[in-house]
């Protein structure tokens, strides 16, 4: 943009996105000050950025109380959902017993609340550029932008949902690197548990999953 170029745009044939929402962040927000809330919320999205970073996923951007990530843009990757869903997996095992001190009149084991997430994944074709004249972001746009966020507000507290396109590229990715006997690149299965049929707003009756864990990190934990 420095060098003149006015639009910044680019297509993704294959992308995942990990949507990571707090639950009943408003409630928090009515029993503390605004100061220890963006001070829990820069801690936690610390934490988001160090496992980003771990798995080589883009940090987008964060939209209030939500975290959001993905992986495949701006370089594409093979393995873009085996990433997102080790992000997810990571996160919700390292945030599972969170909790923050909401009064500064007790101790934390008086007055801490537990934090829980809702966390919703989806894989396709997006768009991502940069737009607007000030205060520039690299930001992504596409259905599959929308139904990833969508699998995070139709969520369940404390569990990970999915598309079942995204099922299916996690297993199409590992049949892959199977038949190319690529095995150091592997981590094993991954687990899901179908949860149905669901509305979804602006989409309808969906079949959503819910990815529970690594195989091989389950055994070994």
């Amino acid at each position: 943009m420095k060098e003149g170029e006015t639009t910044i745009a680019d297509h993704f044939e294959e992308a995942s996105v990990i949507f990571i929402d707090i639950a009943d962040f408003t409630k928090l927000s009515d029993k503390s000050t605004p100061q220890k809330m963006v001070k829990m919320l820069n801690d936690i999205f610390s934490i988001f950025d160090k496992i980003s970073a771990k798995y080589g996923l883009e940090k987008i951007k964060t939209i209030g109380d939500c975290y959001m990530a993905a992986a495949g843009i701006p370089v594409p990757r093979k393995d873009h959902a085996r990433a997102v869903a080790q992000m997810a997996l990571e996160a919700m095992e390292t945030m599972k017993d969170y909790k923050v001190k909401l009064s500064e009149s007790s101790e934390l084991s008086e007055s801490s609340q537990r934090i829980q997430f809702r966390i919703g994944l989806d894989c396709g074709p997006i768009v991502a550029g940069v737009i607007g004249e000030q205060k520039f972001i690299y930001d992504l746009w596409g259905d599959m932008v929308n139904t990833a966020s969508r699998m995070e507000t139709h969520g369940v507290i404390g569990k990970i949902q999915c598309t079942g396109r995204f099922r299916d590229a996690i297993t199409n990715y590992q049949l892959l690197i199977t038949n190319e006997e690529e095995t150091n690149t592997s981590d094993g299965q991954f687990l899901f548990e179908e949860r149905g049929e669901i509305e979804i707003k602006g989409k309808g009756m969906m079949r959503t999953w819910f990815l529970i864990k690594n195989y091989e990190l389950r055994i070994t934990n």
